[in-house]
């Protein structure tokens, strides 16, 4: 059986069965305001913690901020300045970003540059820092720059080929425009990744009440119920006891 990798959230590594199969790509889905961003953070917080280098690259919003909003966010997470400091927490993106903003939108022969230069880029990095613990964050960024569907498909085919081949575990990020399980429709990408965790934002009287689904993992057997959650000082904290999800 292959080595498991935390998620960082005690309750989604019970849901699969310890943790994500070492050397996984997998796609964290949700809308905007679900805690998409700080779910990957926590991800690569707590593999820092326990010894191994991670990397966050950010297509959308600045290194820095995504940062501060962690700190702000998990008030509990005290050494996140430590462990970048030392090395063993990155957050990046900023030349990505220009790579993708330089190449704006234009042909798909253009665009297949640009997105070869930017994975390219990441992978540098990693290959750099001796990363083994990955998110980028958002993949749909390079979704928006392509015309063509099965050009994309074939460009994030390529994109996971390289992570896997440098033996990193990842996650990526997604845009969904859904914000409940009901809505929610399988994207074309969906079936190119060896996971697929959903999170919810589901109305209930006059709240929103946020929820997490795992719909696929290869190597593992998991659970299939949906889980509560909220975003807490300490982290991603389930509604539900861990017991109660298998």
């Amino acid at each position: 059986m292959r080595q498991r990798v935390t998620t960082g959230v005690s309750i989604l590594d019970k849901m699969l069965n310890n943790g994500i199969p070492e050397g996984n790509q997998v796609a964290l889905a949700g809308s905007p305001g679900v805690g998409k961003t700080l779910t990957a953070f926590e991800f690569l917080y707590k593999n820092a913690k326990a010894g191994n280098r991670s990397i966050l690259f950010s297509l959308e919003e600045d290194p820095d901020q995504i940062v501060e909003n962690a700190r702000d966010a998990f008030t509990d997470f005290k050494d996140i300045d430590a462990l970048i400091g030392n090395g063993m927490l990155s957050v990046e993106g900023a030349d990505i970003k220009d790579t993708i903003r330089g190449g704006g939108r234009g042909q798909d022969g253009e665009m297949n540059y640009v997105f070869s230069s930017a994975t390219g880029q990441i992978a540098q990095s990693i290959k750099a820092h001796g990363a083994t613990r990955i998110v980028i964050d958002s993949l749909t960024t390079f979704k928006l720059l392509v015309n063509d569907s099965l050009i994309y498909r074939m460009l994030s085919l390529n994109l996971l080929s390289l992570l896997k081949n440098l033996k990193v575990t990842s996650i990526l990020t997604l845009e969904v425009q859904t914000l409940s399980r009901e809505s929610l429709k399988y994207q074309p990408e969906f079936f190119i990744y060896d996971g697929i965790i959903a999170l919810y934002s589901t109305p209930e009287e006059r709240n929103r009440i946020h929820s997490l689904e795992v719909l696929k993992m290869r190597g593992t057997k998991h659970s299939f119920k949906t889980v509560p959650y909220v975003i807490s000082n300490n982290g991603i904290t389930p509604l539900i006891s861990v017991d109660n999800v298998l």
